[in-house]
């Protein structure tokens, strides 16, 4: 039994290292080897390196696009931290505020590498 708390506190530490809520994520993901190579697999999706072509390149419905899927997944994992970024950048792109795009993908992909770290993908 202690063992079990300790390990309990080592996940809540890791996940709060990210701004994530362990709590709440098992609630939702009672397994967290499962959800954690879930987490892992939406973590080594492609459009997280592509967005930052499409924005240079103004391919803004493409990154329209791929940044609301995104943002869809984060929400669904609990990722909220990596979801409020994503929605912010999507939110630029729906109604065309370009001026803070670059900003706000920057915020995002700070958040994404974090959590990426914690996870290890």
């Amino acid at each position: 039994m202690v063992w079990e708390c300790i390990i309990i506190n080592k996940m809540k530490n890791k996940y709060a290292s990210c701004g994530l809520n362990y709590d709440l994520i098992r609630e939702k993901y009672p397994d967290v080897n499962e959800y954690e190579e879930t987490v892992n697999a939406y973590l080594a999706d492609e459009f997280f390196e592509e967005l930052d072509m499409m924005l240079e390149y103004e391919d803004y419905a493409m990154a329209k696009d791929a940044v609301k899927g995104l943002y869809v997944l984060a929400g669904e994992l609990c990722l909220f931290p990596l979801y409020e970024d994503l929605l912010e950048l999507f939110e630029d792109l729906e109604y065309e505020t370009y001026g803070e795009t670059r900003q706000h993908y920057e915020e995002m992909i700070d958040t994404y590498e974090k959590i990426r770290s914690v996870f290890n993908a």
